[in-house]
């Protein structure tokens, strides 16, 4: 830390890093006995073996929400791993991902269905390109939706060819292995964690942007999308596996 304050508060940040090894049944019965005042009488133990074999990121899941496609399971296994560190960061265990690479179609069926919630929302989220495909919605409401999206995807493939883009999320799979575009839900998210923290798991995003394992990060919570937005370089910098000096590596520490 640039300011350590000296405090290990119960479920902190410096508390999950030292316990980071741990399970999260181990570091309740920890974090109970510091709020309790009580010794923790349970002894455990950590050896190198086991921060070898999952550097504390073992407890961490970072999974597809089941509404995914197999042809869209395709986010790296280094991108997860730098979204476990979030997790873990945020003393949490379980990510679910919403959203990865889509077709124009898909697309289209989404923004369909929100534009039918609420209309000027989608315009105060999407730019030029997507307010040009939304007005197809606008202007032809008396139409069924798979003419609707007929259109949509019409406008979306032409101002693709104009080198404009709707969505990063609307790429061909070879450019989406380089640069994985990943929405985590909130809703799905807080569902499968016991120990959700929406602020703390917004500021773990944060600062791995900040760190350069993130190229960007939009919180999108408060928005109609209600997840969190990330866009993930592959590859960009070393994670846990390498040990050349990651930050994420705890291994450096081991003498």
């Amino acid at each position: 830390m640039t300011r350590p304050d000296g405090r290990v508060d119960p479920n902190g940040k410096t508390f999950r890093y030292l316990t980071m090894y741990l399970s999260i049944d181990e570091q309740s019965t920890i974090k109970n006995g510091l709020l309790n005042g009580t010794p923790v009488s349970k002894k455990i133990q950590i050896n190198k073996q086991r921060i070898i074999d999952a550097n504390g990121l073992l407890f961490q899941k970072v999974i597809y929400k089941n509404t995914i496609k197999t042809s869209e399971r395709i986010v790296s296994e280094y991108s997860k791993a730098i979204i476990k560190v979030a997790l873990k960061e945020a003393g949490m265990t379980v990510a679910v991902m919403t959203s990865t690479i889509r077709t124009p179609e898909e697309q289209s069926k989404i923004m369909l269905r929100n534009a039918k919630i609420n209309l000027q929302k989608q315009y105060d989220l999407y730019g030029e390109v997507g307010k040009d495909v939304l007005k197809e919605y606008e202007n032809n409401q008396k139409l069924s939706d798979k003419e609707v999206i007929t259109l949509m995807v019409a406008k979306i493939k032409e101002r693709e060819r104009s080198g404009k883009r709707v969505s990063l999320h609307v790429c061909s799979e070879e450019a989406y292995k380089q640069l994985n575009i990943i929405d985590i839900g909130l809703a799905s998210t807080q569902q499968q964690n016991k120990n959700f923290n929406k602020e703390k798991f917004t500021k773990a995003l944060d600062s791995l942007h900040k760190e350069g394992y993130i190229e960007r990060h939009i919180d999108e919570t408060n928005k109609s999308n209600n997840c969190w937005h990330i866009e993930i370089k592959v590859g960009k910098k070393p994670i846990y596996n390498d040990i050349s000096g990651s930050i994420l590596n705890q291994l450096r520490y081991i003498a």
